[in-house]
């Protein structure tokens, strides 16, 4: 049973796949978030940043899709992306190492940690509220050094995830 705590994060997270809000995702929307993220990281196009990351965001479609796609017109709906997290493979696999991996290109200065100021222009360009923005870098920082490490927010998406 989803509780309304997580059935209002999966609905946030699936409104920012679903780019295009045609209330599905599909390829093109994840190869539109995944493109315009790294735009907005100053990655440049065919470096091995690009490169982790496009195929990072491909490997969560392929298995977003795989086996989730009942009725197999090529797209996720909701039901579907729900179900597919809230297996532990497709977490551990796909969901976090991505999402880590976009958390790495909000590093605008490369020193290995994300600033307040670095996550809140990554958040707002998701179109996240700066108020929501700034409480969920609170939950994230545990060590409250005003900065996220690589093992912070990993340890913070497991317990999101898994709880």
């Amino acid at each position: 049973m989803v509780t309304q705590t997580e059935r209002d994060y999966f609905q946030t997270l699936f409104r920012q796949l679903d780019t295009d809000g045609d209330g599905t995702i599909a390829q093109v929307d994840l190869d539109q978030l995944v493109q315009g993220t790294l735009l907005r990281s100053g990655a440049v196009p065919g470096s091995e940043r690009w490169r982790r990351i496009t195929d990072l965001g491909n490997r969560l479609w392929d298995d977003l899709r795989a086996g989730l796609d009942g009725d197999g017109n090529g797209t996720v709906s909701a039901r579907e992306f729900v179900t597919a997290y809230r297996r532990p493979e497709f977490l551990e696999r796909t969901a976090i190492p991505f999402e880590v991996a976009v958390l790495e290109m909000s590093d605008e200065d490369g020193d290995g940690r994300v600033s307040v100021t670095e996550w809140l222009a990554w958040q707002r360009a998701k179109g996240l509220p700066v108020g929501e923005a700034l409480a969920e870098f609170s939950q994230i920082d545990a060590d409250g050094d005003g900065y996220l490490e690589r093992s912070e927010y990993t340890q913070y998406l497991e317990t999101r995830y898994k709880s």
